[in-house]
């Protein structure tokens, strides 16, 4: 593997735009800035009647300034150019990164959640409190027309020790990050610098100052942008990132590091956590990424959501297509249910602004919620051989993509989301592995668990929650992993009451039997890796105790 060194933007190595894509242009005069197409006239047009980002910024400062700086980074859909083989995409990506103006993001100002049985029979009410202590982060910030970016830390990242030793992982933190993902942000640090197009020269060329002319953006282009001059940047939460170009086979990659490793600030869309770790706010970066998505003065072409209809004076029908603003601020509300937990309708009425023929119209508008816009779950989500899986959430191949309407014929964006919206946490339970080639006997536990905690001294409350009255079903996974094989995986389930113990047992003669480990039924997911067994035959069996 060859490690090259990509040092920050030189003079011959600009932000740049994207093809066919909408541009912010600059008045250094005045310090404003507009948004036009760059596509067709019309548009250009159009886009001239829109208010102007008040940046206060120059064109020059934006290109060539070496100060310090921020960044976020914008989700979508994945692009055919996005691909394993150059690192942009990876297991687990729900979109891949898009250029400035391509975003996606909610275009009413009203969401609604809820939670099912499995996650209730699973996290009980702690966990509901923490999902909805994420949930209320989003609801207190601000309007985007009254956010003050320098209110909020560039570091927002902690450790309990208390949890760290017992290995859980925080439920709040992972939600609030999840929420951003679903709200049209995706991972500042990582898209740093993103490999576009691979060129054999970037395996030979030593360092980022000897590329050719060109080399970005037409290999190299970068996926994060400075909340205040919308520049791209290589810095995230003012801590500058540098990457190296990793070569191995047909697989080209970009890793990732800070310049200074005592200053590494990244933020709550990068899902960056550790065992043990948490957010206590959302960082300078996030609320800046969520600014842009939601301002007023950024305006794309865009429809409404399905069922959206009009009352009032606008009963008779609707204006659905048109150039809108961002909404401001997004609220997110319980959606209500009956005494069982049915979800009821709930009907949300609101004003939606739009610009006809350079003139700001509006209508009154309702939309039918049937059925929760996020819905929080916990379930077997499966599991790897080599890797903890924390959950699935729905994609992006929902999301409606405006592109031609907005003037960007060849592009990959702008766009609405759309829903619903599923989160769906894995049932962590205990985790044992057997070392490879030493015994088949012997077990490490290196478990993880989802749990809840702060910087108080409160003791970290885990989970799963035991409850009165529930019978859970336990499931125990085992993965038999075998050099140059796919592992192959066998299920057990153990039934009964809460609290009931079980074993997992392993002979070679179906006479002798040595317990590996005892369980408790509490609702989880096991897993247990046998890394390359040394028996040549060997039973298991689960037995009640």
């Amino acid at each position: 593997m060859r490690l090259l060194s990509i040092q920050a933007l030189s003079k011959n190595h600009r932000p740049h735009r994207c093809q066919n894509d909408t541009i912010i242009s600059f008045d250094a005069e005045t310090g404003t800035g507009y948004k036009s197409s760059g596509q067709n006239q019309q548009h250009r047009d159009m886009k001239s009647h829109f208010k102007s980002f008040a940046l206060g910024l120059s064109l020059a400062f934006v290109l060539g300034s070496t100060v310090k700086s921020d960044a976020f980074a914008l989700l979508g859909p994945v692009q055919p150019w996005m691909q394993a083989s150059n690192g942009v995409i990876v297991a687990g990506d729900i979109g891949g990164p898009m250029c400035l103006s391509n975003e996606y993001r909610w275009n009413v100002p009203a969401v609604t959640y809820g939670f099912d049985k499995s996650f209730l029979d699973f996290f009980g009410t702690n966990g509901v409190a923490a999902v909805e202590s994420a949930i209320q982060i989003l609801n207190d910030l601000p309007p985007a027309s009254h956010i003050t970016l320098m209110n909020y830390p560039f570091k927002t990242q902690q450790v309990n020790y208390a949890a760290q030793g017992a290995n859980l992982n925080d439920l709040k933190s992972e939600t609030l990050s999840l929420l951003l993902e679903q709200m049209g942000l995706t991972k500042p640090t990582r898209y740093v610098f993103v490999l576009k197009q691979w060129d054999p020269i970037l395996a030979t060329t030593p360092s980022m100052d000897q590329w050719p002319e060109g080399t970005i953006p037409n290999y190299i282009v970068q996926r994060n942008f400075d909340p205040q001059t919308l520049g791209a940047t290589n810095y995230v939460n003012h801590a500058s990132y540098t990457g190296l170009i990793s070569v191995q086979g047909d697989q080209q990659n970009i890793l990732i590091s800070a310049q200074n490793p005592l200053n590494d600030n990244p933020s709550v869309a990068d899902f960056n956590l550790s065992i043990g770790g948490f957010y206590s706010g959302l960082t300078y970066d996030d609320v800046g990424g969520l600014a842009y998505l939601l301002s007023t003065n950024n305006i794309n072409y865009e429809n409404l959501l399905p069922g959206i209809y009009g009352v009032g004076t606008n009963s008779g029908s609707i204006v659905n297509g048109a150039w809108r603003p961002g909404v401001d601020k997004i609220t997110f509300s319980p959606q209500p249910t009956d005494s069982e937990g049915t979800f009821l309708a709930l009907t949300n009425t609101f004003t939606d602004h739009y610009l006809t023929n350079g003139v700001w119209q509006q209508q009154q508008v309702a939309r039918v919620i049937s059925q929760p816009d996020f819905v929080f779950s916990a379930n077997d989500v499966g599991s790897s051989a080599s890797d903890v899986i924390f959950f699935t959430r729905t994609g992006t191949t929902n999301w409606s993509d405006n592109a031609v309407a907005n003037g960007n014929t060849n592009g990959a964006g702008p766009g609405v989301i759309q829903p619903h919206v599923q989160i769906v946490f894995n049932k962590l339970g205990r985790q044992f592995v057997s070392l490879a080639d030493v015994s088949d006997e012997q077990v490490n536990e290196q478990s993880q668990f989802w749990g809840s905690f702060d910087d108080s001294t409160n003791v970290p409350v885990t989970y799963p929650i035991t409850q009165t009255g529930v019978n859970p079903t336990t499931i125990i996974r085992m993965w038999l992993s075998f050099a140059g094989k796919t592992p192959r995986d066998f299920t057990w389930t153990a039934t009964g009451a809460a609290g009931s113990q079980f074993s997992l047992q392993t002979s070679t003669d179906l006479a002798s039997w040595v317990n590996l480990f005892t369980i408790t039924n509490d609702g989880s997911v096991c897993t247990y890796l046998n890394e390359n067994p040394t028996s040549t035959t060997r039973f298991y069996r689960l037995a009640p105790q």
